[in-house]
């Protein structure tokens, strides 16, 4: 089992962009020779916002087989980080070593030279003259920048949302790096690859009770990246329970581990749902269902809130029809992401994707920090609507590119219009074509 198998998935991705006399071998070794160092002082590290940056910019960058290097203190984990074990966070970082795919080293500081540099918060740190990213944010939003320090705040956030968003955006800057090193088939597309001097993403601020949020019974349906993701993000909500079933009948593979959050190098061979049920812990407690749901055989009834990461269209149009209330949907292809909600009486998920992608049974090419966008964004919604602060109607569909999130129109809030030729037939299709049959007559009439 090869660091070339584990990384398949974002070898694909880069191919769309480099030369085509790179080797895969080549692409390969682009990434795991890449070095990071992450820097953070004591208080930027003693606050579970500020852990949960860390923890997720290191797992992120792991998965692309990059090397990590950690200036940073021991200090206490506050709260789990899952699958990650340890007392304290530098112990179980440097314990991931290799654990999410195999040469992704993890060390403690040892004045090694890094290519890039990443800063939590107000860190007093040297000028490394080379690219370097301070994480910043409250907690619904992050940001990255190379401003200087005073002017940013220190990590000090319960809701980590915003944590995950920064880690997810200096991720995206390491990945760029790397392409940016590469020779390029096509020299127009270097501008998606430059450099971000800084960019940000907000989820909106909600009020949330301080007391224990119960999400009630929720069904996931696949163990795959993007509801791993959701499911990583949600284990660190603060004093968040959920309970349901999850959905998959396949297996962990080798092409897995760029991608899924709650995977690890031990993982491979075991079922994708034991896997995740082991990880969420006690507060997210998952029944392990190991079969594909297949909504014609399937006995029973979902629960009234669904997560589904599924890439086929068509078993999103199932899951649809067999859905009892709220549904929330992220999907990914190539470096977009695509995440809607819906509930009934609601345009439903055939009406946003209406048509059937061929190509969806092909590997989809993707990378960690795109299928991470997609779960945090569906585990954002899902709280919302539980604690009731949904998105509105004009935000049901969130389009999001994360290559340039300092470039406009990089996000997109959209509305999701019924549709008559919707394949799932859900009650607002039918309304509308209802309302086209009643304009006909009135023209008619007239």
């Amino acid at each position: 089992m090869s660091e070339l198998e584990q990384l398949d998935r974002t070898i694909r991705l880069c191919r769309d962009y480099v030369a085509e006399g790179l080797s895969d071998e080549e692409i390969c070794r682009a990434f795991s020779s890449l070095h990071v160092l992450c820097v953070s002082d004591r208080q930027n590290l003693s606050t579970h916002s500020g852990q949960t940056a860390l923890v997720t910019l290191v797992s992120l960058l792991s998965r692309m087989g990059m090397q990590v290097e950690l200036k940073v203190p021991d200090v206490r984990m506050l709260a789990p980080q899952p699958p990650l074990i340890g007392a304290s966070v530098l112990e179980a970082l440097i314990a991931s070593s290799e654990a999410f795919v195999n040469g992704a080293a993890v060390h403690g500081y040892s004045e090694f030279r890094p290519n890039i540099v990443f800063v939590l918060g107000d860190t007093a740190t040297k000028n490394y003259n080379i690219p370097c990213w301070r994480l910043s944010g409250g907690s619904w939003y992050g940001a990255i920048s190379a401003q200087a320090a005073s002017k940013l705040p220190v990590w000090k956030d319960e809701w980590a949302v915003g944590s995950m968003v920064s880690a997810a955006l200096a991720a995206n800057e390491a990945f760029k790096f790397v392409i940016r090193h590469l020779p390029l088939r096509d020299q127009s597309t270097q501008v998606f690859f430059e450099q971000s001097p800084c960019c940000s993403w907000d989820f909106g601020s909600i009020l949330v009770p301080e007391e224990q949020i119960d999400l009630g019974d929720v069904d996931v349906i696949s163990a795959g990246a993007i509801t791993q993701a959701a499911l990583y993000a949600l284990v660190r909500f603060p004093c968040l329970r959920m309970r349901g079933r999850i959905f998959d009948e396949d297996t962990t593979a080798a092409s897995n581990l760029n991608r899924n959050m709650l995977t690890l190098v031990t993982d491979i061979g075991s079922p994708k749902v034991q896997v995740v049920a082991q990880r969420c812990g006690t507060n997210v407690q998952l029944q392990p269902v190991n079969n594909r749901f297949v909504g014609g055989s399937f006995e029973g009834t979902l629960a009234n809130r669904l997560l589904v990461g599924v890439d086929d269209i068509p078993s999103r149009w199932e899951i649809q029809r067999h859905a009892r209330g709220w549904v929330g949907v992220s999907g990914t292809s190539h470096f977009n992401v695509s995440s809607s909600s819906h509930n009934p009486g609601e345009p439903c998920a055939g009406c946003l994707h209406p048509v059937d992608d061929p190509a969806g049974g092909n590997p989809i090419p993707t990378v960690s920090f795109v299928s991470f966008w997609a779960g945090l964004a569906m585990a954002v919604r899902l709280l919302r609507d539980v604690v009731a602060a949904p998105y509105s109607s004009r935000q049901q569909h969130l389009w999001l590119t994360p290559l340039r999130m300092d470039a406009p129109h990089s996000a997109m809030w959209l509305p999701v219009a019924p549709r008559s030729d919707c394949p799932v037939h859900c009650v607002a299709s039918i309304g509308s074509i209802a309302s086209m049959k009643s304009k006909r007559v009135s023209a008619g009439q007239s």
